[in-house]
């Protein structure tokens, strides 16, 4: 997960000229993740041109921290089963010396 200050360093990168794969390895994010922060960027900046749409409202997406939408993800269950694995695992990890 970036934060604010990822965010805004993939836009110094990419501004600067790096690649996305440049871009990544400086900080040690996933390319497809500075793309698309990237390509998130662009997109506001032409909307920026825009009279029809308010200039603050875009300028505040484009400064905002990254958000993430976790609704649509599974709940994982914490079974017996799971409970029982994590007591072997303990019980292995007790008797290395």
């Amino acid at each position: 997960m970036i934060n604010l200050m990822d965010k805004h360093a993939i836009i110094r990168l990419k501004n600067q000229g790096y690649s996305n794969r440049e871009a990544a390895k400086i900080l040690k994010i996933d390319r497809k993740t500075i793309g698309k922060y990237w390509n998130e960027y662009k997109d506001n900046v032409k909307k920026l041109d825009d009279p029809n749409l308010g200039r603050a409202l875009i300028q505040e997406k484009i400064a905002k921290a990254p958000s993430y939408d976790s609704s649509n993800r599974k709940k994982v269950k914490y079974t017996k089963e799971v409970d029982d694995y994590l007591d072997e695992i303990l019980a292995m990890e007790k008797k290395i010396p």
